[in-house]
């Protein structure tokens, strides 16, 4: 729904109809983080940090809508060109991760840096996956022997 007023003819009164004040306020303020446009991408990069941090005074949850946004839009990236993909994983490297960190919602800063990675740095991904991945067999495999000695 955070995409209504910009993907469709709905307006934020006819939301705040159908819907009540309160949504139509967290519709409208996801809508008006989307619509900045700056001259240059860190110009941009910061006054979409200061306008979230702003948000979150008014309404928290427009600063979640944000990160869950961001978020399905990282696990979507395969679709887009390389340069695109790197550009977005830096983004969201440099914004999103730290705000979710110190909003305290670790396990959305974590997937953000894991898929900004990812895009960033396909091969070397795929191989500390593969690394990781043993790891934490041979991990699991001491637990269970540990275990039963005890």
């Amino acid at each position: 729904m955070h995409d209504v007023i910009e993907d469709t003819p709905y307006t934020e009164e006819q939301l705040k109809e159908e819907f009540g004040a309160s949504v139509a306020e967290i519709v409208d303020g996801v809508s008006k983080l989307d619509k900045l446009k700056f001259r240059t991408r860190q110009e941009a990069q910061v006054e979409n940090f200061r306008k979230m941090i702003l948000a979150m005074t008014r309404d928290i949850r427009v600063v979640l809508i944000k990160l869950a946004d961001r978020t399905h839009n990282m696990r979507t990236l395969g679709s887009l060109r390389p340069d695109k993909r790197r550009r977005i994983a830096k983004e969201t490297l440099e914004i999103y991760c730290p705000l979710a960190h110190r909003l305290g919602i670790e396990h959305i800063k974590n997937e953000l840096e894991d898929l900004s990675f990812q895009a960033m740095h396909p091969h070397r991904y795929e191989v500390l996956k593969k690394l990781v991945d043993v790891a934490r067999s041979n991990r699991q495999d001491l637990i269970e022997r540990i275990s039963q000695e005890i």
